[in-house]
């Protein structure tokens, strides 16, 4: 049986964004209202798009309090009609009511409080983040690079166009997880695919790191890594897998490097309502060899897939065609770890990393967690970072929409596409 810790980390003292977070579009209470504007692209994202100075939250109450408005505004450029407006943050990016779960009667706002949460967290490590970015690196100690991961991974899971249809057992990309789904929802007493993927949604926020990949360890050390992608391809997971969707999330953490792209000076990222957690290229004929995520105008954090490593790529690169992107001629370097206790300390000599079970135990543990590990910020050329804000728009859909800081950035980027 494993072994559950609380999900919380150490809250670590308060930011302007980081405070923000936490109040994003929640507190649960006895008066939480029934009806909620729920943001797929957390707020504190959204305000490093800001248009005009950045309030503090005083000056913010202030003026609403004074005006009944939201003083927070961003450019939105709507594809279906082609227009671009000056829109307040909390009515974009969002919809009304998307992580209600109805079954909860005490709460049913309250995994948006626990988004909220999260999202705290993330805004404080991403805060260190942008003031790390004239030193060149970043360090960050493995309980916070989880965190990170684990933001990102719920942030792509999140994400409203999955809600109906992640779980939805008829649909054809779910042919091989049909019975499961059926099987679990009948046990769980769930009605719906909505019901199943907020199920999970709660599982993903209420499990730390460490356990869910405990979790999908056990799987693996059971049936074997082969064993699963073989009963995904076949089309049969075995009903009574309760945390078959931790190995999703294993798939994330164990198949991508984390790097951290800067625009070059001068240039800004650009943002779109699929752009925070969109896939891009192939690797070896598999989609996703990028998992883009763009935090701010300054930073992008990407997940390349580890095939893409230094040490692989000589070997991959010797055949024609198994990379397809728009972002091979960008190259960041996986992270440098230090670990606690040495490189060839007693606790890493002790690590069988050929099994999932002795990685995850390690990685849990009090040794694994004073860990730490430096980044080399990536820092984009002019048409690199052109390219990179290519890749977004080419993936905006006909009912999307775009948002960047200025003006003049956007129309740099609009002549280059």
């Amino acid at each position: 049986m494993t072994r559950r810790r609380r999900n919380t980390l150490k809250q670590q003292p308060g930011t302007e964004l980081a405070e923000e977070a936490q109040k994003t579009d929640s507190s649960p209470s006895l008066c939480t209202p029934t009806t909620q504007y729920q943001h797929f692209i957390p707020r504190f994202i959204l305000r490093r798009f800001q248009v005009g100075p950045v309030k503090s939250t005083t000056e913010r109450r202030t003026e609403f309090r004074r005006t009944g408005i939201d003083p927070e505004y961003i450019y939105y450029y709507d594809i279906a009609t082609g227009s671009l407006d000056i829109r307040p943050i909390g009515m974009v990016y969002g919809v009304t009511n998307v992580y209600q779960d109805v079954r909860n009667t005490n709460n049913i706002n309250e995994l948006e409080g626990k988004l909220a949460e999260l999202e705290c967290q993330a805004a404080s490590v991403i805060m260190d983040l942008h003031k790390a970015l004239p030193q060149g690196t970043f360090t960050l100690n493995r309980r916070s690079l989880e965190l990170l991961r684990k933001f990102l991974f719920i942030m792509h899971y999140r994400n409203v166009s999955y809600s109906g249809t992640y779980f939805q057992a008829d649909h054809p990309e779910n042919a091989g997880a049909r019975q499961w789904i059926e099987a679990f929802m009948k046990t769980k007493g769930i009605q719906s695919p909505v019901e199943i993927w907020l199920h999970f949604l709660r599982y993903y926020l209420d499990t730390s790191h460490s356990d869910i990949m405990r979790d999908a360890a056990e799987l693996v050390e059971k049936y074997g890594e082969e064993g699963l992608q073989q009963m995904m391809l076949e089309s049969h997971i075995p009903p009574d897998l309760e945390h078959f969707p931790a190995y999703t999330y294993h798939i994330h953490a164990n198949s991508y490097f984390f790097s951290i792209w800067e625009a070059t000076e001068g240039e800004e990222f650009i943002i779109s309502h699929n752009a925070f957690g969109l896939w891009e290229g192939l690797g070896g004929g598999c989609p996703g060899l990028h998992r883009i995520f763009v935090v701010s105008p300054r930073i992008a954090i990407v997940l390349r897939h580890v095939i893409s490593r230094p040490e692989w790529k000589e070997y991959m690169y010797m055949k024609p065609g198994v990379f397809v992107s728009s972002l091979l001629n960008v190259n960041p370097v996986p992270a440098t770890p230090i670990y606690a206790s040495g490189e060839h300390g007693t606790h890493i000599n002790r690590v069988n990393f050929e099994s999932a079970m002795s990685l995850a135990r390690y990685r849990s543990s009090q040794e694994g967690g004073s860990d730490s590990f430096v980044f080399e910020i990536t820092k984009l050329s002019r048409p690199q970072t052109l390219e990179f804000n290519f890749v977004v728009l080419v993936n905006v859909t006909k009912t999307g929409s775009l948002t960047f800081l200025s003006r003049e950035g956007m129309l740099r980027t609009a002549r280059a596409f």
